[in-house]
């Protein structure tokens, strides 16, 4: 089954918490493992890939996802087929669209924050195989989106220790480093996917949203997937906390460089979007620049 809809992003921005209450809709299937990476992983068998890829912490990562998928499996909470094609097939066309099982009247989807980053490469081919999809896009404060993808990779599951906001010159790497980058750049991202799918197929949402009214959120995009949206289909945990961790402030150094770094994509994303939140964002970002002046 070819699927419905993606969702492709942003990193740490919601996207965990729209997984879990677009599981709970009656005419929704998502697959039994959020993000996929069927477009942005290498061709090769996901079991070998995935153990034996270059990155420690990649490595990391995917131990602990193993080790929970088994559990997962053990209790009886997944079908343990749908895992042996996942981790074990090809990565083909057919092997991707074997992942999508919908029931009848549902419609389908996966959510993998790292597609919004794509190449226009391989966006076209996204498109080559699903012209129709619907494409959700959730935006954060583009400084506050890296720092929580920094705290994200320090953790243990990527084979860290924990944040430690004095450590600058591991900081600097990080901040540095232009895939990290990438997904704060929302607007190159926007220019990317909207040379292939036309507005009226593109879903932008904000994550100040989940916080200010999580419900209404969910309502709205259930009309862009064209589902029921009457209250009695969203999901109990729309106000629930979902995937969510306390880490250090950011020191004012590194707020300062990053404000610097993306001001102006701030200051497009405000003009693109004049809301609340990308006011927010321009003030916090000004804000920023502005201490120690005078």
């Amino acid at each position: 089954m070819i699927p419905d809809f993606l969702v492709i992003g942003a990193q740490k921005s919601g996207t965990t918490w729209l997984d879990r209450n677009l599981r709970n809709h009656p005419n929704i299937w998502l697959p039994p493992e959020k993000e996929i990476h069927f477009f942005d992983f290498p061709p090769l068998i996901p079991f070998f890939f995935l153990l034996f890829a270059p990155m420690r912490p990649v490595r990391h990562w995917a131990k602990n996802r193993m080790l929970r998928d088994w559990k997962k499996v053990c209790d009886g909470e997944q079908a343990c087929a749908w895992y042996i094609r996942y981790y074990f097939g090809v990565r083909t066309q057919g092997w991707y669209v074997s992942l999508f099982k919908p029931a009848a009247q549902q419609c389908c989807g996966e959510v993998t924050p790292r597609y919004a980053i794509l190449s226009e490469a391989k966006i076209a081919k996204v498109h080559a195989l699903m012209p129709d999809a619907k494409i959700i896009y959730l935006l954060r404060n583009p400084i506050e989106r890296i720092w929580s993808d920094l705290a994200m990779f320090s953790r243990p599951k990527f084979g860290s220790q924990g944040l430690q906001a004095d450590d600058d010159a591991a900081i600097q790497r990080f901040i540095s480093n232009a895939s990290h980058q990438a997904s704060s750049r929302y607007v190159r991202n926007l220019e990317r996917w909207g040379t292939f799918y036309p507005p009226e197929q593109m879903f932008i949402g904000f994550q100040g949203q989940i916080r200010d009214n999580p419900e209404q959120l969910l309502k709205d995009v259930c009309q862009f997937l064209a589902v029921d949206a009457s209250d009695e289909h969203i999901s109990k945990m729309a106000k629930q906390r979902i995937n969510s961790h306390d880490y250090p402030d950011m020191p004012p150094g590194i707020a300062k460089a990053l404000a610097k770094l993306f001001i102006s994509d701030i200051e497009m994303l405000h003009q693109r979007f004049d809301n609340e939140y990308t006011a927010q964002w321009l003030a916090s970002a000004q804000g920023y620049l502005d201490e120690g002046k005078g």
